[in-house]
């Protein structure tokens, strides 16, 4: 079997938190959907196109991954 990496280690250690604090939970649930309701907020509101709306929300998750990384890094 396959050891866990780091990135799993922490996100299994954030879900054990999650069902033992209400507020880590509510917290978590909404990071998990900022990026559909971002889409549909697009979509609906502003009327983006689906592919428009999906790539545009893509790239924010990737610039916000990246300065986490580096942020990580220094």
């Amino acid at each position: 079997m396959n050891q866990p990496n780091t990135q799993q280690l922490r996100s299994l250690r954030l879900s054990a938190l999650a069902r033992d604090h209400s507020a880590v939970a509510d917290i978590k649930a909404s990071i998990s959907d900022g990026p559909d309701n971002l889409v549909k907020e697009l979509m609906e509101t502003h009327g983006w196109p689906a592919h428009e709306a999906l790539c545009a929300v893509q790239q924010l998750q990737e610039q916000a991954l990246q300065d986490t990384a580096e942020q990580a890094a220094a």
